[in-house]
């Protein structure tokens, strides 16, 4: 009797009794159940991605030794099914994973799919030999009832997958925000912040995922013409280019309910992008121009609703912004192809607006602005969590500037003291002074900066945090400040410190020598000391002081008189 042991909320299971599977790839396992009777198979699911779901497919299969026969059928995007038929034909081999490096049993095909390699060899090959593969084009043309068994049988062996370890920071509870030129920056910054500040929930897949709610990714300058696909995407660009016409177009793909190209140009029966053309046209700055994905008639009570619900369009000074809602997003496997589609249908947008307005006898530049992506549930699933730390680990330093480099869009604050107060002029990029702002101390100016939102990176606010320190040690001591420089402390411009006695050389620069009684007959020396103009806020602060100071003369072999 069938009894799946992993995914099983995925699967569409017929009679238990039965001894066939079928495979349906890419297509919804529902339309392949409507054509069938459901007594003729045991169970019907998909296998998306041989990388990730082929060893789980292959557990299933082993705690499972009934299943005799499996079909393969629907649409193949991702080469799932090739790899899955060179595993039973062509057979396996020890190797490791393209990306994280790990052994695993690697399939002999030209296309990646691996096993995990704690299930025994001997295990993999027994299934190979008690399962025939059938591949079927068309599933109404085949006789599951007549299909032939292989002659080894099998027993059942269950071997559990083992949980993989992540991190575990603590964040905000939404809304976290990423900026890149390329998609694959983007990328590599959404993955390391989902696997930093992601909850662990539970998913109703029989999984768990690391979620953030609300991730708002921005791409600013991916060109249409020559996207930026390097190989460690988990899409190659021959991927990329099959997967843009379902986004930009009405295409549909044979055995699918619906394409978001559908969905946009067809589905309710007028073609939406072309109305939003022809309203930009009319009205340049509207704010009223929706792209609407979601049908609200069947979309909350039947499952398998779009994950791209609504595109918003906006031009704004030459330029034409995208901002799209994804209200599930899976971002270690869909987002870059999503993003890539998006790219590209804004730029069919362009050209059509473009178009339109020289029907009209308008001549009017118009360029790409950025693409605004809010994916509501920015997931990454408990299989993916080790490919994505092995590739941001070896990759975001390529894409992402460091601190010193990353300039904050927020524009620069130039420091300086100016009448016994230090004064700091918030400036734009281009060096137009935008506020000025003046302050006691380090911390009143500190708050006056994050009230007034000068500050746009958390690299630039620490270094603006250090600065206003030594601003502040500057005002305070009467010495000169000069901002990125380092403190002159010696007082007087260009003057060298006065040497210090031997027995001032037993005190830290802080105190300051008031007098020296020498007693030989009791071989002590007492020093009076204070020190030099320290003002201490609390109680706590100057007892903290005194602590620190008793410790230094403890480590000369000092004692302190009260």
């Amino acid at each position: 009797m069938f009894e799946p042991v992993y995914k099983k909320s995925r699967l569409v299971v017929g009679n238990p009794e039965s001894n066939v599977g079928i495979v349906s790839l890419w297509t919804k396992p529902s339309r392949i159940a409507e054509k069938l009777d459901p007594s003729t198979y045991a169970v019907i699911g998909n296998l998306f991605s041989a990388e990730r779901g082929l060893d789980i497919l292959v557990r299933n299969l082993l705690a499972n030794p009934g299943i005799t026969n499996i079909v393969i059928t629907g649409s193949d995007l991702s080469h799932s099914g090739r790899v899955l038929e060179d595993f039973f034909r062509n057979g396996f081999e020890r190797g490791k994973r393209e990306v994280t490096g790990k052994e695993a049993w690697v399939v002999r095909s030209e296309h990646p799919g691996y096993i995990g390699i704690d299930i025994p060899e001997d295990a993999l090959n027994e299934l190979r030999e008690s399962i025939a593969v059938t591949r079927a084009e068309n599933i109404e043309d085949i006789d599951l009832s007549s299909l032939p068994r292989p002659e080894r049988s099998r027993e059942k062996r269950v071997f559990p997958r083992k949980e993989e370890e992540t991190k575990h920071y603590v964040g905000e509870s939404s809304v976290y925000v990423v900026r890149h030129e390329k998609v694959a920056g983007a990328w590599l910054q959404i993955l390391d912040t989902i696997l930093k500040f992601g909850k662990k929930c539970d998913t109703h897949y029989d999984d768990y995922q690391k979620e953030i709610l609300n991730l708002v990714s921005v791409i600013t300058d991916e060109d249409p013409y020559n996207l930026h696909i390097p190989d460690f995407l988990p899409c190659d660009r021959e991927r990329v280019e099959a997967y843009i016409p379902r986004v930009t177009t009405d295409f549909r793909e044979e055995g699918t309910n619906y394409t978001y190209g559908s969905r946009m140009r067809s589905w309710f029966g007028v073609d939406q992008v072309e109305e939003a053309v022809s309203k930009l046209a009319r009205e340049r700055n509207s704010r009223a121009v929706v792209i609407n994905l979601w049908d609200s008639r069947q979309d909350l009570t039947i499952g398998g609703s779009p994950c791209i619900n609504h595109i918003w369009l906006r031009v704004r000074e030459g330029r034409l912004y995208m901002t799209v809602t994804i209200r599930s997003n899976d971002m270690f496997e869909g987002y870059p192809e999503n993003a890539f589609g998006l790219r590209s249908l804004q730029e069919v947008i362009r050209k059509r607006l473009l178009e339109k307005l020289m029907e009209k006898g308008i001549k009017e530049e118009i360029s790409l602005g950025d693409l605004i992506i809010n994916s509501q549930s920015a997931h990454i699933y408990d299989d993916c969590f080790e490919n994505a730390e092995k590739t941001v680990s070896e990759h975001y330093g390529e894409y992402v500037k460091p601190p010193s480099q990353a300039l904050d869009p927020r524009g620069n604050i130039i420091l300086s003291i100016e009448e016994g107060r230090i004064k700091a002029e918030h400036t734009s990029p281009d060096g137009e002074v935008l506020a000025v702002y003046h302050a006691a101390s380090a911390l009143e100016m500190r708050d006056m900066l994050v009230r007034e939102g000068a500050i746009g990176s958390v690299a630039h606010g620490i270094y603006v945090g250090t600065e206003l320190q030594k601003a502040e040690v500057a005002l305070k001591n009467n010495l000169s400040y000069e901002q990125d420089s380092p403190l002159n402390v010696s007082g007087a411009e260009g003057e060298k410190p006065p040497e210090r006695s031997a027995e001032e050389t037993m005190l830290p620069r802080e105190a300051r020598l008031v007098s020296v009684e020498k007693r030989p007959e009791r071989r002590e020396i007492v020093l009076t000391y204070i020190v030099n103009d320290r003002e201490f806020r609390t109680e706590a602060e100057l007892s903290k002081e005194e602590d620190r100071f008793r410790d230094f003369l403890k480590s000369r072999g000092l004692s302190r008189i009260f």
